[in-house]
């Protein structure tokens, strides 16, 4: 359960293009947010809080209470990640290190872009998919996505919420065959 106070704008959203509203999100590369992940897989599934601070391509995610591992902290840029869970240290390359925590082939690079709603506009060179391509994009009368494909993942935006940085995404589902994963933000924040 998290606790504290969030101070949440009254003013009504802009009406914008699709276009305008990648263009304001796109600079937004100093963030934090705080929600609840849960995750699903064949065989594995779990839930866990998360805080993620982002300072342009640095971030440093904690999940508390994933299945029952405590904390876990994952610090690192697109080419290179550490994860601390309990008294062990890894060290590996981002989406190795996801799908230790998650059995999920996320794509960690494109995940600091989806979080707000955004689809990773750079290649993942060590991706055998073309990352950057997008397929079945539909858009919001208020210019903010309300899903796309991307990596094979069907991401789909249900609920956004008024930042001051603009409307940024308070629900997002990503299904990818039989996995899939959930993110409910409930807080967002500029350092």
């Amino acid at each position: 359960m998290l606790a504290g106070c969030s101070y949440q704008p009254t003013v009504q959203p802009q009406s914008r293009s699709w276009s305008e509203h990648q263009q304001q999100l796109m600079a937004y590369d100093q963030w934090q947010l705080q929600g609840k992940l849960g995750f699903k897989t064949v065989d594995r599934g779990g839930s866990a809080t998360v805080y993620w601070s982002q300072n342009q391509q640095q971030y440093q995610v904690q999940l508390k209470g994933p299945l029952g591992a405590g904390n876990v902290v994952i610090e690192g840029d697109q080419s290179s990640a550490q994860m601390l869970s309990g008294d062990k240290l890894y060290r590996a390359a981002p989406p190795a290190l996801a799908a230790r925590f998650t059995g999920l082939p996320i794509p960690v690079d494109a995940l600091a872009w989806w979080v707000r709603g955004l689809p990773n506009p750079y290649p993942n060179p060590n991706s055998n998919l073309n990352s950057t391509v997008l397929t079945g994009l539909i858009i919001n009368p208020d210019g903010t996505a309300a899903s796309f494909v991307q990596q094979g993942w069907q991401l789909t935006f249900s609920r956004y919420q008024i930042t001051n940085a603009g409307l940024l995404p308070k629900k997002i589902s990503g299904q990818l065959g039989d996995q899939s994963f959930k993110l409910v933000i409930s807080r967002w924040n500029s350092p």
